[in-house]
């Protein structure tokens, strides 16, 4: 009997510890599922050429409501500046969140992949992580990306729609809509055709060095012109995406306000041309080595833009209302494919669980120093609009700290929930993202560079003032630190002249604030 009931009690402490391991190995599987269930989706939208030209940003003329809508509901960073002011750079790093030297990319023709093929890219890293990866437009520089606009970064394939609107036909040179620009382009590609002209760069290049506006107000829909096409196939890849079992990265990728400035007339119907404001500072800053400007070449490239124009030279004061005027109606053309983006985030109640991220890929001269285009270390050139927005954000927040948008990487990662990768040389600023005001992030200043030739200017950006070394020779940050390689400095105190209107580097009230910028900047050229 005392042998049974101890066979018994056995028994019954057997099934009940296997029974406490099944329930803690439930209990593991179930942590495992909450683990995963918590990464968060990523819609990541990226603007080419893109200055904080907006209404959240303080700018009255502009009409921005979804900009205004997306900034309600998380951060603004209102100093937040690229690593190179050109597409091509500025999308290989942020994409890497690698700066330039090491990617390797100075330029819009190098690929990362081989110029630096040890990195990895953003979309890339989120695949081994069990995302989907996908994207529409513009995310990397299209000459500098390798086949499938890098078909690495994406798990199902990248698009470039050209299903424009049918009662409009396809855009001429994926640009134009105005129908007597597209005639007159059609007889040009003929001559060419007739000369043996028939290869597409060379055709391409035929008819530009004869017609290419710079501008067009043209009366047709949204998808009559790419970017509505984009907001359209993005939206069909968001439902796609939701159907399945993965979190997803989502990229829409934006060419406007990118010039030529085209855009559907009711965008241009937005603003009154008379009374748009034209930059207040049209000189070249004294002080400031000439080689830090340039003859803004891209918009020179257009036929109804004097191709002689040269440094400090102006544009007539028509042209640039027109240009501004195009400009501003492009912003407004991005600004209703936002709203349609976030609308279907509403739509579907995922908002409060996607991470949303938006930025520049740089900024823009509208004719500030006599400037156009970017290409330039000064603060309309490097400065960004910088958004974030969804879980982990504090809705309706401003900071004002000093930023990179390679610190996007590792922001990203973080309040997605996936793992860091070990190559980033951002920061992450989700502790900026919160509503804590006391909240700070180890460094202080933002840091960019741009080259001239042989020089390469390299910049550090305060809350207050811009500190500038062009260094000659080719210096690269990975060479060593030489004072008799600097070929010109520069200081820019934005409190007390925000044009940048005089270089202060020699001003001898200025040397302390010099000693402490050149040691910031030396301090990351040598790290």
């Amino acid at each position: 009997m005392k042998l049974t009931y101890r066979i018994c009690a056995f028994l019954l402490v057997f099934v009940f510890l296997a029974c406490k391991a099944q329930q803690n190995n439930n209990k593991v599987k179930k942590v495992n599922t909450v683990s995963s269930a918590v990464k968060k989706n990523i819609l990541f939208i990226a603007i080419d050429d893109l200055k904080p030209l907006l209404s959240n940003y303080g700018e009255t003329q502009m009409i921005t409501p979804n900009f205004d809508r997306l900034a309600k509901m998380g951060m603004t960073f209102t100093n937040a500046h690229v690593q190179y002011a050109v597409c091509g750079p500025s999308r290989a790093s942020v994409m890497t969140g690698a700066n330039p030297d090491k990617t390797k990319v100075w330029d819009l023709h190098t690929d990362f992949r081989k110029s630096a093929p040890s990195l990895i890219s953003m979309p890339e890293h989120l695949i081994n992580q069990g995302y989907e990866t996908t994207a529409v437009g513009k995310i990397y520089h299209k000459g500098s990306s390798a086949k499938g606009h890098d078909g690495k970064s994406w798990s199902s394939p990248h698009k470039l729609p050209k299903n424009y609107d049918p009662k409009y036909g396809d855009a001429a040179f994926e640009y134009y809509q105005n129908p007597e620009t597209k005639k007159e382009m059609e007889k040009l590609v003929a001559e060419a055709k007739a000369k043996g002209i028939t290869k597409g760069g060379k055709l391409r290049s035929y008819v530009f060095k004869r017609l290419k506006p710079s501008t067009e107000s043209a009366d047709v829909s949204d998808t009559a012109y790419q970017d509505g096409l984009y907001t359209q196939t993005a939206l069909k890849k968001l439902n796609d995406l939701e159907k399945g079992n993965k979190p997803w990265f989502l990229g829409v990728g934006y060419q406007k306000p990118h010039l030529p400035f085209v855009a559907p007339k009711k965008y241009w119907d937005l603003y009154d041309r008379d009374k748009i404001e034209l930059a207040k500072f049209q000189e070249l800053g004294v002080g400031t080595p000439k080689f830090a400007y340039h003859s803004f070449g891209e918009l020179r490239a257009f036929s109804d833009i004097d191709s002689k124009l040269n440094i400090g030279d102006k544009l007539p004061e028509a042209k640039q209302r027109e240009l501004i005027h195009g400009y501003m109606a492009c912003i407004s053309y991005i600004d209703a494919q936002l709203g349609k983006l976030l609308d279907e985030l509403e739509k579907r109640n995922i908002a409060d669980k996607t991470v949303i991220v938006l930025w520049g890929d740089h900024g823009f001269h509208l004719g500030d120093h006599t400037e156009w285009c970017k290409h330039s270390n000064f603060e309309q050139a490097t400065r960004i609009p910088f958004m974030f927005a969804g879980p982990g954000v504090a809705k309706n927040q401003k900071s004002h700290h000093p930023v990179n948008l390679v610190d996007l990487f590792p922001t990203v990662f973080d309040l997605a929930g996936v793992s860091q990768h070990s190559q980033t040389d951002g920061k992450s600023l989700v502790p900026l993202l919160d509503n804590d005001s006391a909240t700070k992030v180890a460094m202080d200043y933002a840091y960019h560079q741009y080259a001239r030739g042989k020089r390469m200017g390299y910049s550090v950006r305060t809350d207050r003032y811009r500190y500038t070394e062009w260094h000659d020779n080719k210096y690269r940050s990975y060479q060593s630190y030489k004072e008799d390689n600097i070929v010109g400095r520069e200081l820019y105190d934005y409190e007390k002249d925000p044009l940048e209107t005089k270089n202060f580097v020699k001003d001898k009230d200025y040397k302390k604030i010099v000693n402490e910028l050149k040691e910031k900047l030396k301090s990351y050229l040598t790290k």
